[in-house]
């Protein structure tokens, strides 16, 4: 009895360690945010995104250095109109700061959405590709690596990642 209750924990033992070893599932990481600044599609859209912007920016700054101007004639105009007149005038170019500012904040909302919406489409182009990737080299994970505290390099996908993107969508 003693014998074949050994023989019984032996092979429970032996089953529970053939399943773990069996278990195994294998995982990689990324760096989602190198894919998208170096792979082609990325670059072109992020330059896009960039000029978009600095051509927005760069109008903001010609009208804000004409208030500028403005504000600085009204202020060396100060001893020569009336007290009236400088009320008026800055009255006016508080209506127009305000309306620059309250333009200039919707268009940098305006900009913000449309840089997270394109980025965005763009993950969603990438996606399909990383699925492919993890089915034809049978990964069951793909973790980004900012939520990676230490790992090994060989699991990092990255690279391979950036060519297989660079290939398939031009």
């Amino acid at each position: 009895m003693f014998k074949l209750k050994n023989y019984f924990s032996i092979l429970f033992i032996y089953i529970l360690l053939t399943f773990n070893v069996l278990a195994e599932d294998k995982i990689s990481y990324l760096d989602l945010d190198f894919i998208i600044t170096n792979t082609n599609v990325g670059k072109t859209l992020l330059t896009k995104l960039n000029q978009n912007e600095k051509g927005i920016l760069e109008k903001f700054k010609v009208e804000e250095s004409k208030l500028k101007d403005e504000e600085n004639k009204i202020l060396g105009s100060k001893n020569i109109i009336s007290e009236d007149e400088l009320k008026k005038n800055i009255v006016e170019f508080q209506k127009k700061l305000k309306k620059l500012k309250k333009s200039k904040s919707t268009e940098i909302e305006k900009l913000k959405k449309i840089r997270n919406d394109q980025i965005i489409n763009l993950l969603n182009s990438i996606n399909p590709i990383i699925q492919e990737y993890m089915n034809d080299n049978s990964i069951s994970m793909v973790i980004d690596k900012k939520n990676v505290f230490i790992a090994n390099k060989k699991l990092d996908i990255t690279n391979n990642l950036i060519e297989l993107i660079n290939k398939k969508i031009k």
